[in-house]
């Protein structure tokens, strides 16, 4: 089944702001006011395509409209539901390059390593050269 985000828009905007509310203090928005709606949270879900239909499966369980405690609405979707929710509107935060200078999170970054393969040899060579070492344990003997 394929679903549109838009149709959801309403339960995801709770949802979404429930999980990261705005932080005057250190001047954080919250998730909706970040762009969860219309570019965040559709590029995570393009990203994660894999993970789409439990989302939307796990949003439709919930109800319209923000109920009076909505954390633990989230919560009684279970194991499964909440992760795969706050998964999402997570990592879609952080694809947002305010919130990230914000924190100070680079974000991902690849990092390439060079090994050192006179040193990897080196080690190799010193135990070829040990040879094999072993203890020969008796059948029927009882451990230590």
């Amino acid at each position: 089944m394929t679903y549109n985000i838009e149709d959801f828009q309403t339960r995801i905007a709770w949802v979404a702001d429930t999980l990261i509310p705005s932080d005057a203090k250190f001047d954080m928005p919250s998730a909706t006011e970040a762009g969860m709606l219309e570019r965040l949270l559709p590029r995570a879900l393009k990203e994660r395509d894999d993970m789409a239909p439990s989302f939307f499966e796990a949003i439709s369980r919930l109800p319209e409209t923000r109920p009076n405690d909505p954390m633990d609405a989230i919560r009684a979707l279970g194991t499964d539901g909440f992760y795969v929710i706050s998964f999402l509107i997570a990592g879609a935060y952080f694809l947002d390059e305010a919130v990230c200078r914000k924190l100070r999170y680079p974000g991902q970054e690849a990092l390439y390593e060079t090994p050192d393969y006179d040193e990897i040899m080196e080690t190799i060579e010193r135990v070829q050269s040990r040879g094999a070492v072993y203890l020969d344990v008796p059948d029927g003997s009882e451990s230590v």
